[in-house]
């Protein structure tokens, strides 16, 4: 199977399964957030993005090393126990901390709910290899069913808990039961057991490879979702439940437009990397049709903010609705700056990955902690704003990634930032002129025109560029010509 054919067929497999995990989890959310608090949802958080920052901090590393270095047994061994030990640290380090961390935020029954998701740090070592395994096979279709069924099986033991009225309980076993459904199934069918532990030196090449992307993994959580910490301590507990929701739909937006492309980009990325012109081609059509996506998906769910939150979880997430709304603007930058981790790792150049990391994330903690006590609404602008002002750091690092000018990929994004915006305000005034249309009648509204002049301005301005990304698209897919 080319390149091409099996990078377009893995993110089709990984779309396909992704949308479909996605839609199976937002009915279980919808179901959850109608009996299930704003402030209990703000408790989460808080203990989500603290557990989730240990965990993702402690794992990062494994995965690219057995990506970077396919089939190599002796690189899997050293990448599952050096993480694994991390794991146990920072598990440990939870553990401990978990009654000081209650006080801080004034919510007692915080300190238990984290130390049940520090388990999760450990267990979440068992599931990196066997996954990177996998990848690096292409076999996205296992990888994306086996997400699915972790989906599936957290969602429906959440589900009693919350409607017995043990909200937190619910929250916390979705998540347990999930990373252990994973664990086992993908090992299984990636054919993986635990390794023997390794030598001395193979532990410590290993975290030599992944301490420069723990770094970069701990601040680009702090980026994508980890700065609800900071908006915890400056805001009440039920406020940030209701950003945390808006803050998830703009995550699963990214997820479904941006993730199944991002899984291909490492394996992608390590196959073009001793040939510099094939490397900035493939960038080059992979960001056009990335791109193309992310901006007509942001253009959409921004466009039908309204009826898709009221839809999903009632009423009484109202407060949530502008704020996923302005969110959706901040996704493309945020999409297209994940393209530089697999990029500038996959050319072992894993220490500007940190750098850049270090960059973004300070700038979303400023953003973060000086507009929060502001509000909601005030809260959103920032972090759109700052969104905007991050493509600076795209392009300096995409620059260093391809060792060339990148003026021929910036363009591309004119044409699809263009499509964004003039969809938004058409569906904006759209809108305003019914205004007695129903949810349904809203979302039909808004997402039909704003796709419609998303689609319209791409397909006139640009024809050939689109035929282009469709046929090349069809060829991976099909294998044709």
């Amino acid at each position: 199977m080319s390149l091409a054919r099996g990078a377009a067929r893995g993110a089709a497999w990984s779309f396909a399964t992704v949308l479909a995990e996605r839609s199976f989890g937002f009915i279980i959310l919808g179901l959850l957030l109608r009996v299930i608090p704003a402030s209990v949802v703000g408790l989460i958080a808080i203990a989500s993005a603290i557990s989730d920052l240990a965990r993702v901090v402690a794992n990062s590393g494994a995965g690219e090393q057995v990506q970077a270095n396919p089939g190599d047994r002796a690189v899997e061994a050293g990448a599952f126990w050096s993480q694994s030990l991390a794991s146990v640290g920072f598990m440990a380090l939870l553990f401990g901390i978990s009654p000081w961390v209650a006080r801080l935020y004034a919510q007692p029954e915080l300190s238990l709910v984290l130390r049940v998701m520090a388990v999760n740090v450990f267990l979440t070592s068992f599931l990196i290899v066997p996954s990177a395994r996998l990848t690096t096979q292409f076999r996205f279709r296992a990888i994306g069913l086996i997400s699915l069924g972790s989906s599936v099986s957290g969602g429906l033991v959440a589900l009693p808990f919350a409607y017995a009225g043990h909200g937190v309980a619910a929250l916390v076993a979705q998540r347990v039961v999930g990373v252990v459904f994973y664990a086992l199934v993908a090992a299984g069918v990636a054919g993986w057991v635990p390794p023997a532990l390794p030598r001395l030196t193979v532990l410590r090449e290993s975290f030599r490879f992944s301490w420069p992307l723990m770094q970069a993994a701990f601040v680009d959580y702090i980026s994508l979702t980890g700065y609800v910490m900071l908006v915890g301590l400056r805001m009440p507990v039920a406020s940030l439940g209701r950003f945390r929701i808006a803050q998830r739909l703009v995550e699963v937006l990214q997820e479904i437009a941006f993730l199944p492309g991002r899984k291909v980009f490492m394996p992608v990325f390590v196959a073009v990397r001793h040939d510099p012109d094939r490397q900035f081609e493939t960038t080059r059509q992979m960001l056009d049709m990335l791109s193309t996506v992310i901006f007509f998906a942001s253009a959409v769910c921004g466009a039908a903010a309204k009826p898709i939150v009221l839809l999903m979880f009632g009423e009484r997430w109202a407060a949530a609705v502008p704020v996923f709304a302005i969110l959706t603007l901040m996704a493309p930058a945020t999409a297209l700056y994940g393209v530089i981790n697999p990029l500038l790792t996959a050319a072992g150049r894993t220490r500007l990955v940190s750098h850049y990391a270090w960059a973004n994330a300070a700038a979303i903690m400023l953003a973060a902690w000086f507009a929060a006590p502001f509000g909601l609404t005030a809260l959103a602008w920032a972090l759109a704003g700052r969104g905007v002002l991050g493509v600076g750091l795209f392009v300096a690092a995409l620059r260093q990634g391809l060792g060339r000018p990148v003026g021929a990929i910036l363009r591309l994004l004119v044409l699809p930032c263009l499509g964004l915006v003039a969809a938004r305000l058409a569906a904006f005034a759209v809108l305003a002129l019914v205004p007695g249309v129903g949810l349904v009648g809203q979302f039909a509204l808004g997402a039909g025109v704003a796709a419609a002049v998303f689609a319209g301005i791409v397909l006139v301005a640009a024809p050939g560029r689109m035929v282009e990304m469709t046929v090349r698209l069809n060829k991976a897919l099909l294998g044709a010509g």
